[in-house]
């Protein structure tokens, strides 16, 4: 039983501000009261920024028994590790999306969690935005007859991941279908149950070729429908956010779908007629509604649809869509 939800945050970086301390700030129940980073200096610097009262390395984090959840927001090369030992050590675990490397230490962190009586979760945030709820149950209505095909694009825009950024990285398990591809498999899990990887092809990087800059794949839902999968850094101007399925009876397009706060649309037509036109509702944040939801299945035990354990089945798809392009799993 959780009353009040006290977060200690391991990594110093901007996404423990955007989707952590600021967020915390506008939900009840729950507060950040540590920072731990590699560099001591960091972390003190991050502590005063945000005026946490508690700052130090890892250990430091781990050891305080006055957290009762500790949120990964490290490269994820680095979540089985530190997931695992903070379970060890009697902390709930958030881990910032994707949950692990791959599906093998995924699961590791899952056993850890039974075996420790901790909960465990995955940071798919956008999955609390009343924007998802809406388009997971319209997708589930019917209204678009049977699904003929699916094209999910989720590419950053080619000037923002920068030489130098750690989704470059091999060592630290980069590549846009880890970072972003990964959103569109736990979407397409959401809607339609597991998928089979059928196909897929990578663009690499010169500086590393363990990189993938893009990866196209092809799913197949349990129906035969196709899927169009595409992770990109390397998008244009733009970028895209976008979900597309054609079905027998309608079609239904969807922007923004990865964070619905940044002016999310739904659109559902049949022929020249538009059925439904609907924006993601204003000052709805999903890393905020995320954080509500940790509070909630914490103080009274209930399922989670962060669960480890369906993170576990992510991973194990974004596995077999590298295996599929010719690379190793990361």
């Amino acid at each position: 039983m959780v009353s009040e939800l006290r977060i200690g945050i391991l990594g110093a970086g901007g996404i423990a501000e955007r989707a952590m301390v600021e967020p915390a700030h506008e939900v009840e129940g729950v507060r950040v009261v540590a920072i731990g980073a590699r560099d001591p200096e960091r972390a003190r610097a991050f502590a005063e920024r945000w005026d946490l009262p508690k700052h130090g390395d890892y250990e430091t984090i781990l050891s305080d028994p006055d957290i009762d959840l500790v949120y990964l927001a490290l490269p994820p090369i680095t979540h089985a590790e530190w997931g695992i030992r903070a379970l060890e050590a009697g902390k709930h675990v958030l881990c910032e999306k994707p949950l692990s490397v791959n599906g093998t230490t995924a699961s590791a962190i899952a056993d850890a969690a039974a075996a420790t009586g901790r909960r465990a979760f995955v940071g798919f945030h956008y999955r609390l935005h009343s924007f998802t709820r809406r388009l997971l149950d319209v997708i589930a209505s019917g209204v678009l007859g049977d699904i003929e095909r699916v094209d999910v694009d989720f590419s950053i825009p080619h000037f923002v991941v920068k030489p130098g950024n750690i989704r470059l990285d091999g060592d630290l398990g980069g590549g846009a279908v880890m970072d972003v591809g990964c959103y569109a498999v736990d979407l397409i899990r959401a809607a339609w149950g597991e998928p089979a990887v059928e196909s897929a092809t990578a663009v690499l990087s010169d500086d590393d070729p363990r990189i993938d800059l893009q990866t196209d794949a092809v799913l197949r839902l349990s129906s035969g429908a196709p899927v169009h999968v595409r992770g990109s850094f390397i998008g244009d101007d733009q970028g895209a956010m976008s979900l597309r399925i054609e079905g027998s009876e309608a079609r239904l397009a969807a922007t923004s779908v990865i964070v619905p706060q940044w002016g999310a649309t739904l659109r559902v037509s049949a022929g020249d007629g538009l059925l439904l036109e609907e924006k993601a509702a204003e000052g709805d944040n999903s890393y905020a509604r995320q954080l509500e939801h940790l509070v909630a299945v914490l103080a009274d035990g209930s399922p989670s649809i962060l669960d480890v354990r369906r993170g576990v089945g992510t991973m194990r798809v974004v596995d077999e869509i590298y295996r599929a392009a010719g690379l190793e799993p990361r």
